[in-house]
């Protein structure tokens, strides 16, 4: 039984944030970047975030399509984009606050506490969203 696509993009907020967990353990692993890490953790990271944007961006875009109104889909469409912009424009703005963490792994427990937070969010719409697929 395939999931929908709204718990398809739910996995991929969770696969996302189980990312971060890659460079928690890359910063317990180099004592807080005393020592120097190897490139795979950065690949590992990257490779396991690319499978939660997988599941989030094609199902979004998916979902976004199958939902809107025919005279408004392409509006929606960029305000998928909008919506995307506007969260790597956050996600830039946390960056900038790399310096002020002292443990580097709490600004990766940060990050998976916000994606950990919109997968319960997504959980909780879930049921919703579904309801809207059915109907749609």
């Amino acid at each position: 039984m395939e999931p929908t696509t709204a718990t398809k993009i739910a996995y991929g907020l969770l696969i996302s944030g189980l990312s971060t967990l890659v460079m928690v353990a890359a910063v317990h692993y180099t004592d807080n970047g005393i020592s120097k890490a190897s490139a795979w953790w950065l690949i590992g990271s990257y490779g396991v975030i690319t499978i939660g944007e997988l599941c989030l961006s094609p199902m979004g875009l998916s979902m976004v399509s199958k939902l809107s109104p025919v005279r408004f889909t392409a509006l929606m469409m960029g305000g998928w984009s909008l919506a995307t912009s506007i969260g790597n424009k956050m996600s830039g703005v946390l960056a900038k606050n790399w310096d002020k963490f002292d443990d580097k792994a709490n600004f990766f427990w940060l990050n998976f506490a916000l994606l950990l937070f919109a997968f319960i969010l997504m959980m909780f719409l879930l049921k919703r969203l579904n309801k809207a697929f059915k109907e749609a």
